[in-house]
């Protein structure tokens, strides 16, 4: 690890002004980093502003204590000395997975860095940090922290707590180790109160997006001996009950909790946005192998892709992949 936060204190060595950027349709794990890496680069002395694409969702709101998470719309929101500024992408090794920022940056930064913790084009490791056995992106920077002896506030504890419980899935997904729960503590020494950012995360959701799960799993079809549930997310049932596409996205996870379901699929598209697979399993199905071979990337038990079809063609493109699992 040291060796790879090495390769970061070069980058960070090299320019003193960064735009920081999660993924499209960020989640606590992203925005934790980037609440947590925005707090750092100030500590380090660098002028940094965090830029991002999307919305955050309203169970994220509680993190962003400092309001300092900027939604890019038009290059004009940007400084004036953009052209000085190199850019940290965190939570996803695809640059143009960062959406509409990346449409407006990349061809502006001066350079690119990758912090992450998903699997996917190799190649990309030797260059930036990238710890496909780490439960978080979170969990990397609370590292990053602890390599330049940094301090953590409150605002920076909450936030890596609350993206650690959100991409562990409360601490029970395969990559949560010893060393996870040791960090966990450690954040809980510093104020953190695990329950408000349970309710936070978890029992915060509005009626609106309540409904829009409800068309999501009316969606589904039980399929292998019902080993596999796959449902869709349409832009239509987004309008129809106004509910957050970003709250919506987390039904994937839902299937999991019925006894003998091996395997989850989520084929999903915003209004106006882009068209997106998701894919869920337990044990031995690797799903990354499956977005990797399409593009994108994720863990072995939860990847995803973004295919150049419509929602149906992908639907149908994604059962014929993972109906290999089981025939």
């Amino acid at each position: 690890m040291n060796k790879a936060i090495r390769k970061l204190e070069n980058f960070l060595g090299k320019y003193d002004k960064f735009i920081v950027s999660t993924h499209e349709s960020p989640d606590a794990d992203g925005l934790g980093a980037e609440i947590a890496f925005l707090d750092l680069l100030k500590q380090l002395g660098k002028e940094a502003y965090i830029f991002n694409s999307d919305p955050t969702p309203e169970i994220c709101k509680f993190m962003d204590m400092d309001n300092e998470i900027n939604i890019l719309k038009d290059k004009e929101q940007l400084p004036d000395d953009i052209d000085d500024f190199a850019q940290f992408v965190l939570d996803t090794n695809d640059y143009d997975n960062t959406g509409t920022s990346y449409k407006i940056l990349h061809t502006i930064v001066r350079e690119t860095f990758i912090i992450d913790h998903h699997e996917g084009d190799l190649s990309k490791v030797d260059q930036n940090l990238i710890k496909a056995d780490a439960s978080s992106a979170c969990e990397i920077i609370y590292d990053i922290f602890q390599y330049f002896g940094k301090e953590l506030s409150f605002k920076t504890a909450q936030a890596l707590y609350a993206g650690i419980v959100f991409d562990t899935g409360s601490f029970k997904y395969p990559k949560t180790t010893s060393e996870t729960f040791s960090i966990a503590a450690h954040l809980l020494e510093l104020g953190v109160v695990p329950f408000k950012v349970f309710e936070n995360l978890f029992e915060s959701n509005s009626l609106s997006s309540f409904q829009l799960k409800n068309k999501i799993l009316s969606s589904m079809e039980v399929l292998f001996d019902g080993q596999m549930i796959a449902m869709k997310l349409t832009p239509e049932m987004v309008k129809s009950t106004d509910g957050s596409f970003s709250e919506g996205e987390s039904t994937i996870n839902m299937p999991f909790t019925v006894k003998g379901v091996r395997a989850s699929l989520l084929v999903k598209q915003d209004v106006e946005g882009p068209v997106k697979v998701s894919m869920r399993t337990k044990g031995d199905l690797n799903v990354a192998e499956i977005a990797i071979k399409n593009g994108g990337g994720g863990h072995k038990n939860a990847a995803g892709f973004k295919p150049k079809a419509t929602l149906d063609e992908a639907y149908e493109m994604a059962m014929n992949e993972m109906k290999k699992f089981f025939i």
